[in-house]
């Protein structure tokens, strides 16, 4: 019964040797974040005239999108700064030498990993998006002093990509409109003008039926008439409900999944949502990537330089989210499919270190 007890011992002591650096991490990154925070909205402070407490309100529902963010990194550092410990008291060694693989050491900080990779997912799942969405109503409502937008009857309003509208009348009970105009303003010297008898909404995605869209020539005559049957517009706000206007940082999974399913059958294009839709698994799970690639790049300090595990770590760190962003911009691009737009960082930094922690194990 003693060779049990020795590794849950181990276990124990490599897990109680990453918690204080994992605490140490999330609250020096956290604050470094907070700091950013703090130098972007002070001017608002002091010369905008926007009120303490709505800058911290918001810095508060701002907090746990930061911690998802964090998470990863103080992940890293909890490894390399376990195992540099380890390592530079020579207790590595000793583990090893005694026939303790090294694939069994890092048993406890996989499953460390996969523990806070978890509770990542389910902050960014259930509390995150709504964060986000108090945070973008402050932002708006108090800090840029804009109202959210809401249709209104025989009222005129636009949005934030320069369309403006004009409904008749509307029934929110049935999602349906009346009377409807839409004023695109594009690069040319007038307008788009498309006009429909009725329509309905759903979630971002608006259907006017029984109109027609006309447009102008450089002197502002009619160039075009087009009539139609059917029409689907995206808007990138829900205007028509602003308790229901949500952007994919604002969704949890299954709202997100089930916006591309409606747009999918309304045959519009969801490269872009499809990919943040893997990302919202793909970012949690690079808690666990992390570790598997920190642990053979932390045990470089064996035999030398105590810190330059930590300083390889720092140098991972930054390329990875370099990848992280060209991937992600590829896969909206419509450049790689959108699951190896989420997931190929990821996939590529978790093999590479894999295959480090396989060859530093078989020494």
């Amino acid at each position: 019964m003693r060779f049990p007890l020795k590794f849950k011992i181990l276990d124990k002591y490599v897990l109680w040797e990453l918690l204080g650096p994992f605490a140490v991490g999330i609250c020096g990154f956290l604050m470094v974040m907070i700091t950013d925070f703090l130098f972007t909205y002070t001017d608002l402070i002091i010369n905008k005239g926007v009120p303490f407490m709505a800058v911290l309100k918001l810095l508060l529902f701002k907090i746990p999108a930061i911690l998802v963010l964090t998470f990863p990194v103080a992940t890293l550092f909890a490894t390399a700064m376990a195992l540099g410990r380890l390592s530079f008291d020579n207790e590595i060694i000793a583990l090893r030498t005694s026939g303790t693989s090294l694939l069994r050491l890092s048993l406890p900080i996989f499953c460390f990993s996969l523990l806070v990779s978890g509770a990542s997912f389910v902050l960014n799942e259930k509390v995150v998006p709504y964060s986000n969405r108090i945070s973008e109503e402050i932002v708006q409502q108090v800090v840029l002093q804009k109202p959210i937008l809401q249709i209104r009857e025989n009222v005129f309003f636009n949005d934030s990509q320069n369309r403006f509208y004009y409904v008749k009348n509307v029934d929110e009970k049935n999602n349906s409109m009346e009377g409807i105009m839409v004023y695109e303003v594009g690069p040319d010297l007038f307008p788009r003008l498309v006009l429909a008898n009725k329509g309905t909404f759903k979630n971002l995605l608006w259907t006017l039926d029984e109109g027609k869209i006309h447009q102008f020539d450089q002197k502002g005559f009619v160039e075009k008439e087009i009539a139609f049957s059917n029409l689907k517009i995206r808007v990138n706000q829900d205007i028509l409900r602003p308790g229901s206007q949500k952007s994919t940082e604002q969704m949890n999974a299954a709202e997100l999944g089930k916006m591309i399913a409606d747009f999918k059958n309304s045959g519009l294009k969801t490269s872009a949502l499809v990919v943040d839709l893997y990302m919202k698994y793909s970012v949690p799970l690079t808690c666990f990537v992390f570790a598997l690639i920190g642990i053979p790049l932390s045990l470089v300090g064996i035999r030398s330089n105590r810190t330059w595990g930590m300083i390889l770590c720092i140098v991972l760190m930054f390329t990875f989210y370099v990848f992280a962003s060209v991937f992600r911009s590829f896969g909206r691009g419509d450049f790689i499919l959108p699951f190896f737009a989420a997931w190929g960082p990821q996939l590529l930094f978790g093999g590479w270190g894999a295959g480090l922690l396989w060859l530093k194990n078989a020494r």
